[in-house]
C-alpha cells in the first residue's frame, strides 16, 4: 500500500493548487474591476475637463464681444476728442484708430482659437487626459489675454472721456447752462 504521508501530501498539494487557481481567478477579477473603475474615473475626469474647456471658450467669446463694444465706444470717443481739438481725421487720430483695430484683430484671433471648443468635444474623450488639460490651459490663457485687452481699452476710453468732458466744460455754450 502507498505511504499515507505521501497520499496526504499529494492531496494537500492538489488542494493548494486549487486554492492558488482560485486566488489567481480572484486576482484577475479584482484587477479587471480596478481597471474598469480607473477607466470610469478617467472618463469622468475627462468630461469635467471638457466641460471646463467649453465654459472657458464661451468666456473668451463673451470677452471678445465686450472688447468690440468698448472699441466702438473708444472710436467714437476719439472722434469726439479730435473734433473738439480741431484735428479730426489727423494722423494722430488715425494712429489711435489703428491701435484699436489691432487690438480688435488680436481679440478676433483669440476667439478663433476658442471657437472650436465652445461645443462639447466628444472626440477628445478618446484622447489622453493631458491633451484636454493642455487645451484648457491654452484657452484659459486666451481668456486672460482677452481680459487684459478689454481692461486696457476700458482704461483708455475712461481717459479719453475725461478729456472730452473737460473740453465740453470749456466750450462757451456749456458754461451758460
Amino acid at each position: 500500500m502507498s505511504d499515507p504521508v505521501a497520499i496526504i501530501s499529494a492531496i494537500a498539494a492538489i488542494l493548494s493548487a486549487i486554492g492558488g487557481g482560485i486566488a489567481c481567478i480572484a486576482a484577475f477579477r479584482s484587477a479587471k474591476h480596478a481597471k474598469d473603475t480607473f477607466d470610469a474615473g478617467e472618463l469622468s475626469e475627462k468630461r469635467l475637463l471638457l466641460r471646463q474647456l467649453s465654459i472657458t471658450a464661451h468666456e473668451v467669446a463673451v470677452e471678445v464681444d465686450r472688447i468690440k463694444w468698448v472699441a466702438q465706444g473708444l472710436h467714437i470717443s476719439y472722434k469726439t476728442l479730435f473734433t473738439f481739438a480741431g484735428q479730426f481725421n489727423s494722423s494722430r487720430q488715425q494712429m489711435y484708430e489703428r491701435d484699436i483695430d489691432a487690438k480688435m484683430r488680436e481679440a478676433d484671433n483669440l476667439l478663433e482659437k476658442a471657437k472650436p471648443f465652445t461645443n462639447f468635444q466628444d472626440s477628445l474623450l478618446n484622447g489622453p487626459l493631458e491633451e484636454i488639460a493642455s487645451r484648457e490651459v491654452k484657452i484659459a490663457q486666451a481668456l486672460l489675454r482677452a481680459r487684459i485687452i478689454r481692461e486696457k481699452l476700458e482704461g483708455e476710453q475712461r481717459s479719453v472721456e475725461v478729456q472730452n468732458q473737460a473740453n465740453q466744460e470749456r466750450t462757451p455754450s456749456s458754461r451758460g447752462k
